[in-house]
């Protein structure tokens, strides 16, 4: 019996490094990308399985020696690379955008620079509107982007109207319905679908009352999940795009939205390098927004990114609404004047070669040719 449970045990050691290796590739295949998501889960159950074993065999009588050695030397090699990954997004590191210093404010006028913006994927099928809703009102974002809307959160999202009298609502049944709604004037927005034709993107100019325009972008790109859909080509493509256009465009920019995607991933620091924006996560923490339903397996999924024209007055997770996701809130300052500060990631090498890559892969699977554009005319309302 004993035998039998260290043979287990060294599969084990054998599924989580190999695991650990596998994001290297850069196969968009969904059992690859995936192991890039439990990187804290797999240095836990390395420790634990090193333990047991160890526990255990010392019970038998049969300490193990020779076997237990190389399980610590093989945890600590394990835990060391994914720690290199997953460390920046900790407190432990300097943050890549620093912190809003009312002292070192350019503005005369503070709060009428200051955008709060809130991420939340409802879930489609969640009906706790009320609960949803109570956030929202105790938040009191400037902005609020929505993943997974359908008819009826449409509708709930339409009956806070008399707060957010702007609002882009793109309702779908296919879990990809997108909204975003805001206090402040929407002077321009387009629904686009940059990859799919059922996969949209808001892109919205909006005002703040200083008068400046930010450029605000809600996306849910498609992930890779093992029965539909097996590949990240689409979401990879989405996010190569997107990555392209906005390193391209000079003003104020935020995009944010389930990205359904770890920030540590090669495609979300490959966007991050292609756009030149800011994780205001480095340096600060995790920020575990999916999944709410499970403590032990939790990944911050539900980003925001931004130009270097701002600093972060605050972060937070927000409270349970009902879904799978927990929403996310950005308090961001528009500081000009700290755009020499930050610290952007530099473009690799080869991260042209890899973006045309996953480009002429997403051409080939998907047909992908060019993005199509719903129009929002006249004042912005729900299509």
């Amino acid at each position: 019996m004993l035998t039998f449970f260290n043979y287990a045990i060294y599969g084990l050691f054998t599924v989580l490094v190999v695991g650990s290796l596998l994001p290297i590739s850069s196969s968009p295949h969904w059992f690859i990308r995936g192991w890039d998501f439990p990187r804290t889960q797999i240095v836990l159950i390395t420790w634990v399985a090193a333990g047991v074993f160890a526990l255990t065999n010392l019970a038998a009588g049969q300490p193990g020696q020779p076997a237990l050695v190389g399980m610590i030397g093989l945890s600590t090699i394990l835990t060391i690379w994914h720690l290199v990954q997953i460390i920046p997004y900790t407190p432990l590191t300097s943050p890549q955008v620093k912190s809003w210093n009312p002292g070192q404010s350019g503005a005369p006028d503070e709060q009428s620079h200051r955008l709060r913006i809130m991420i939340s994927n409802v879930q489609e099928e969640n009906d706790q509107f009320d609960t949803w809703r109570q956030v929202v009102k105790d938040v009191n974002a400037d902005v609020v982007i929505v993943a997974e809307v359908n008819e009826s959160w449409a509708s709930v999202i339409a009956e806070l109207k008399d707060t957010y009298p702007q609002q882009i609502i793109q309702p779908q049944d296919n879990w990809y319905g997108l909204a975003l709604f805001s206090r402040y004037t929407i002077a321009e927005a387009e629904i686009r679908f940059l990859v799919q034709e059922d996969i949209p993107s808001i892109d919205a100019l909006i005002e703040l009352p200083s008068g400046d325009q930010v450029r605000i972008i809600g996306v849910h790109p498609r992930p890779p999940e093992p029965i539909r859909d097996t590949d990240a080509t689409a979401r990879d493509a989405e996010m190569v795009l997107w990555g392209k256009e906005l390193a391209e465009d000079d003003r104020p920019i935020v995009i944010g939205g389930d990205l359904n995607d770890v920030a540590w991933s090669q495609s979300t620091r490959l966007f991050l390098r292609l756009s030149g924006l800011l994780d205001p996560r480095r340096g600060r923490g995790f920020f575990n927004s999916f999944h709410a339903g499970h403590v032990w397996m939790r990944f911050p999924l539900d980003h925001v990114f931004h130009s270097t024209h701002f600093a972060v007055r605050e972060m937070s997770r927000l409270p349970y609404v009902g879904s799978d996701h927990f929403p996310i809130l950005i308090d961001l300052q528009l500081e000009r004047v700290m755009r020499d500060v930050h610290e952007p990631l530099e473009e690799e090498t080869d991260d042209r070669e890899e973006a045309d890559e996953r480009l002429d892969r997403a051409e080939e699977e998907l047909g992908l040719k060019a993005e199509s554009v719903d129009e929002v005319d006249g004042q912005p309302a729900t299509p």
